[in-house]
C-alpha cells in the first residue's frame, strides 16, 4: 500500500509539556458507544475487544526511546496515531500509562494521541491520515485487516522513518505475508509474561473468559537501529519500574519460539481448531452430569458408524452382498439339477 505523506514544513508547538488526545472520549448515554450502526464504516462485533492497559505499559520504554532518538524539543509535539477506533478507550489507557510514568520516567516531549472514529482505509487512500511520529494500534483480526495495516506501517517506516507497534495474534509471526512485508526492516517482538497473557474486554461485556490465542507486540524500527541500546533501555526500565513479571523480548521468529511467545508447530486449520475447542469444552464439562449409555456408546464409535440414537449403524459391505447372491444362485441351480 503506497501512501507517502507530504512533507510538513511547520513544526508542531505546544505551550506546555503534556499528553492530549483527539475526541476519543465521546460516549453514549449508557457509558458504552459500541453499536454497529454508529460507525461510518463496516464493523465486525468480534473485532471490538479493547487493548488492556498492561499491553501499553509493556512497550512504554520503547515508545520513550523512539521519541528520545527523534530528539524532539520540549515544546515540539509528537503524535501517536491509532487508526482503529472501538470506543476510544485505547487513547484513554495510553494517556493513563503516560501519566503513571510521568514522575519516574517521563516522555521527552509533549505527546498527542490521534484516535478518531474515521475510516482508516479511506484516509490512507485520500492521503488524509495525520503526520504522525509513531503508530500504535491493535488492528482488527478478521478478514485482511492485519495485512493491510502491516503494509501501511512498513511503508511509512521505510519512507518516513516512522516506527510502528502492532498488537496482533502471535501466529502472525509464522505467516508468509509477515515475512514478505517486513523484509529489510528490523523488527522486535514483545510478548507478555507467560503467566500473564493479555486479556481483552468487549464493550458489551461478552466474549470468552480467556483469549483463544496469545497476542504479541510486533514492533518495527529502522533498519540501522542500535538494537543493543534499545534492548538495554527496555530491560532497564522494566527491571526498575515494573512490579509484574518482565515481558519477553525477541528479535526473530526463532527467538520468539525460544522464549515461548509462539509455538514452533504449524497452526492447525479452522476445522482442526474447532475440534480442539469441542474437546476442551467436553473436558471442562466433565464435572457435570454423567452422559447416558447411548451417548457413551456413540462417542466411542467412529463418526462413520454413528447414529443419532447412539446405536451403531450397519456398515455396508458390497463383498458380503455379492457372496450372498452367489450362494443363493448356487442353491437355486443345484435344486434345478435334481
Amino acid at each position: 500500500m503506497s501512501s507517502k505523506q507530504p512533507k510538513q514544513n511547520k513544526k508542531r508547538k505546544r505551550s506546555a509539556t503534556k499528553t492530549t488526545s483527539d475526541d476519543h472520549d465521546v460516549k453514549s448515554s449508557n457509558g458504552n458507544n459500541w453499536s454497529s450502526g454508529s460507525y461510518p464504516y463496516p464493523v465486525d462485533y468480534n473485532d471490538h475487544f479493547e487493548t488492556p492497559q498492561r499491553a501499553y505499559a509493556d512497550i512504554y520504554p520503547l515508545l520513550r526511546y523512539c521519541l528520545q532518538k527523534d530528539k524532539k524539543s520540549n515544546s515540539e509535539e509528537a503524535i501517536i496515531y491509532d487508526p482503529y477506533f472501538c470506543t476510544g478507550t485505547a487513547a484513554t489507557l495510553m494517556e493513563q500509562t503516560f501519566k503513571s510514568n510521568k514522575d519516574k520516567s517521563p516522555l521527552p516531549c509533549p505527546t498527542r494521541i490521534h484516535h478518531k472514529k474515521a475510516d482508516f482505509y479511506v484516509d490512507v487512500k485520500q492521503n488524509k491520515f495525520p503526520p504522525y511520529d509513531i503508530l500504535v494500534t491493535n488492528p482488527p483480526y478478521s478478514s485482511n485487516h492485519k495485512e493491510r495495516c502491516l503494509e501501511f506501517a512498513v511503508d511509512q517506516l521505510k519512507k518516513n522513518g516512522r516506527p510502528f507497534f502492532l498488537l496482533m495474534p502471535n501466529y502472525v509471526s509464522t505467516k508468509e505475508y509477515w515475512r514478505k512485508i517486513t523484509q529489510n526492516i528490523q523488527v522486535v517482538f514483545i510478548a507478555p509474561s507467560s503467566s500473564h497473557p493479555y486479556e481483552y474486554n468487549h464493550p458489551e461485556g461478552t466474549g470468552h473468559e480467556k483469549s483463544p490465542f496469545e497476542s504479541v507486540w510486533f514492533c518495527g524500527v529502522s533498519g540501522n537501529e542500535d538494537m543493543k541500546a534499545l534492548k538495554d533501555a527496555f530491560i532497564k526500565f522494566h527491571s526498575k519500574h515494573t512490579s509484574t513479571p518482565i515481558p519477553r523480548w525477541a528479535e526473530s521468529l526463532q527467538g520468539l519460539i525460544q522464549v515461548g511467545g509462539v509455538s514452533g508447530e504449524k497452526r492447525k486449520n479452522p476445522r482442526q481448531r474447532k475440534k480442539m475447542r469441542l474437546l476442551a469444552m467436553q473436558k471442562s464439562s466433565a464435572a457435570g452430569p454423567p452422559p447416558s449409555s447411548a451417548q457413551v456408546t456413540n462417542t466411542a464409535l467412529p463418526s462413520s458408524v454413528q447414529k443419532k440414537d447412539g446405536r451403531p449403524k450397519k456398515k455396508f459391505d458390497r463383498r458380503k452382498q455379492n457372496s450372498a447372491k452367489k450362494a443363493k444362485k448356487k442353491r437355486l441351480n443345484s435344486g434345478n439339477d435334481t
